[in-house]
């Protein structure tokens, strides 16, 4: 016996979709065996729920606010240069090693 199962998705609801509909609708998407090589619409529709899925996941993470700071570069270049001892900049010996390369084996 074989059963045919139809999932209709509405890409202009997605966004009033439970996430366990959203997350289904993901899989069938993907699991399309539509051609698409052939025709531009298995990939819109697989792409506009895979952005949907990422908007709910980034309102809900919060964002990485402290990795990169304008300062890391003058502070690393500064550091090369000498060390702070007691509030007082001491040129010569560096805060932070430089980086010794590897002998090649």
């Amino acid at each position: 016996m074989t059963t045919q199962i139809t999932i209709e998705v509405d890409e202009d609801q997605l966004a009033s979709y439970t996430d366990q509909h959203l997350a289904l609708c993901w899989h069938v998407a993907q699991a399309n065996p539509a051609d698409g090589f052939a025709t531009r619409e298995p990939g819109e529709l697989a792409e506009r729920i895979g952005r949907e899925i990422i908007r709910r996941w980034l309102r809900a993470v919060p964002p990485e606010l402290w990795h990169h700071q304008g300062r890391h570069y003058y502070w690393k270049q500064q550091s090369n240069l000498g060390k702070w001892v007691d509030g007082v900049f001491v040129s010569g010996e560096p805060a932070i090693p430089a980086e010794t390369p590897q002998s090649a084996t």
